[in-house]
């Protein structure tokens, strides 16, 4: 190892505290995340252990702070792009600032969710970043926010909870997005998500239900006609929604444009307007959300709700650590970001009006 002059010898806090030119007490304060340190001296010490490569001892630290150094976070799919380059940021997030994650994924299982939280909690975790399945059921997380253990929710809300939150404005998202089909003449629009349907909105996760108000709102505010079978919700089983939007496609007044509330959905639905050889933009335009990589290389291109998923997870994480840290105190506070509508090659004028689509063109009354 160059720096410190000790080939193949792991850094210590002596050796940072020297490269950094403080004390051995204060290196070990900024890098146990204890006490207070003045920022200028702070960043001198965190400089000088990421050019060290200093690697902590987390036994010690856990030992003589109470803390792990650990980040628990729980998320419904790592698979899913959305919260695979969420899981990026706050790793980067959090290396940065010295500490480690733990990773557990939910697959939108609410026992998964409580098993992964009591295993965590276990673990000794400092704090937890959580997507929550539900918004009604979270005793487990009021749970571990009453035992001291700090919460932050990222995409999802839980008002109930009082846990610092980081989401996008979906209803507006979902609005703009609508409101933008309805200016190309479309009344007869699809929403399609992949999750369960309970039978009452409040038991949808708040991405979805928050979507779903946006939609319905665009339509009310244009005086179109709110058809409850154009919302079509998987849950969480892809066969059943392709089933449920070939019906949809193959029918005589089927809709001539979708929304789709992420890319995995976008997916199952061009493949079903394939089957059901119905063309992109010509026969049926589609916006969906997340800027996945393929949606820009698809023929069309797709029109995208864009999320600005690294900057809410990079938020969240800073978040996290500056209440472990006692950096930031007070009521828990909800932050949320606006996604950017990318327009590109699958939205077009509505094709003409059957006698049919004519008839249900009504303000609601």
């Amino acid at each position: 190892m160059r720096d410190n002059g000790r080939s193949g010898v792991q850094p210590t806090i002596a050796h940072v505290a020297h490269a950094a030119g403080v004390s051995r007490a204060t290196a070990a304060r900024v890098l146990g995340g204890y006490g207070y340190t003045g920022a200028e001296t702070r960043q001198r010490v965190l400089d000088a252990a990421k050019r060290l490569a200093y690697q902590p001892n987390l036994l010690a630290r856990s030992m003589a702070t109470g803390r792990s150094g650990m980040i628990g976070v729980v998320v419904a799919d790592i698979e899913n792009l959305y919260f695979a380059r969420a899981i990026r940021a706050i790793t980067d997030t959090a290396s940065a600032n010295g500490f480690g994650v733990v990773l557990t994924t939910t697959d939108e299982d609410i026992k998964l969710e409580r098993d992964a939280v009591r295993v965590l909690l276990a673990n000794r975790v400092d704090g937890l970043i959580v997507s929550p399945t539900s918004s009604i059921e979270v005793d487990h997380l009021i749970g571990a926010r009453d035992i001291g253990c700090p919460i932050v929710l990222l995409d999802r809300r839980v008002p109930v909870l009082n846990a610092d939150t980081y989401a996008i404005d979906n209803f507006r998202a979902a609005h703009q997005a609508v409101a933008t089909l309805i200016k190309q003449e479309h009344r007869r629009i699809a929403l399609v998500s992949n999750a369960p349907s309970h039978g009452e909105k409040q038991y949808l996760i708040s991405s979805v239900r928050e979507r779903i108000d946006g939609y319905r709102a665009a339509l009310h505010d244009a005086g179109i006609r709110i058809v409850p079978n154009l919302i079509i919700l998987g849950g969480w089983d892809t066969e059943n929604l392709a089933r449920q939007l070939r019906k949809l496609c193959q029918s005589a007044n089927r809709p001539t444009a979708f929304l789709a509330t992420d890319s995995s959905v976008a997916l199952v639905l061009l493949k079903v307007l394939r089957e059901v050889d119905l063309s992109i933009p010509d026969q049926v335009s589609l916006i969906c959300f997340d800027d996945a990589d393929w949606t820009a290389a698809v023929t069309p291109p797709l029109t995208v709700v864009s999320q600005p998923i690294r900057e809410l997870a990079t938020a969240a994480t800073e978040d996290l650590i500056a209440r472990l840290q006692d950096e930031a105190k007070g009521p828990a506070e909800e932050t949320l970001l606006q996604a950017t509508l990318i327009n590109r090659g699958s939205v077009s004028n509505a094709p003409a009006k059957s006698p049919i689509e004519r008839q249900s063109q009504k303000v609601r009354g």
